[in-house]
């Protein structure tokens, strides 16, 4: 159903359908086992499927040799080791109270900064380059749509991944928006 009544993702986001992890200057690792960035797995017990929406990043320095960043994904059905929590998690229907670290309503994925997966993922699209000059000319923040192209099922995970070479420590943020589907 398509509405011009409300924006593009109210009606998803009002019955507290749609999450984001968000990754706050950090490195971002090449496609490993152990991964350093933004990873959103999906428990096999969940009983959703991710519909992936948007994402967004931002450089603040690297190097020649980190050349981009694409979204990349994986199959890991026990739960991932050597766990870092996403700095901030949860839907986008904002009923925020608590404490810093728990002000948003959880969903069955989980969102980690830091993670050991059993097989390395693989990128699956591109999400954007990296001038080499980052260093001189500034920030380079780009966001996207994903359109639900993408559906990660139970036991999947999604993140994204460098080009190259590594981002650099405490130099990429980046975001990942997705909506929880019952599994039909």
């Amino acid at each position: 159903m398509v509405s011009l009544l409300h924006g593009n993702y109210y009606e998803q986001a009002v019955r507290k359908n749609i999450f984001f992890s968000h990754s706050i200057a950090r490195a971002t690792s090449l496609p490993a086992t152990a991964m350093i960035g933004n990873l959103v797995w999906n428990p096999p017990d969940s009983g959703v499927n991710l519909v992936m929406l948007r994402w967004a990043s931002m450089i603040y320095a690297s190097s020649a040799t980190c050349t981009g960043f694409s979204l990349a994904v994986g199959y890991q059905s026990t739960t991932p080791t050597g766990l870092t929590v996403a700095d901030a998690s949860g839907s986008t229907y904002l009923a925020l109270s608590g404490t810093a670290n728990n002000v948003f309503i959880k969903g069955k994925a989980q969102a980690y900064a830091i993670a050991t997966v059993l097989i390395a993922p693989v990128p699956v699209w591109l999400l954007h380059h990296n001038t080499a000059g980052i260093a001189t000319t500034g920030e380079d923040n780009q966001q996207g749509e994903l359109f639900g192209a993408f559906v990660i099922p139970p036991s999947g995970f999604v993140c994204i991944t460098a080009h190259g070479a590594a981002a650099a420590a405490t130099s990429h943020t980046s975001s990942l928006m997705w909506e929880e589907v019952p599994v039909l």
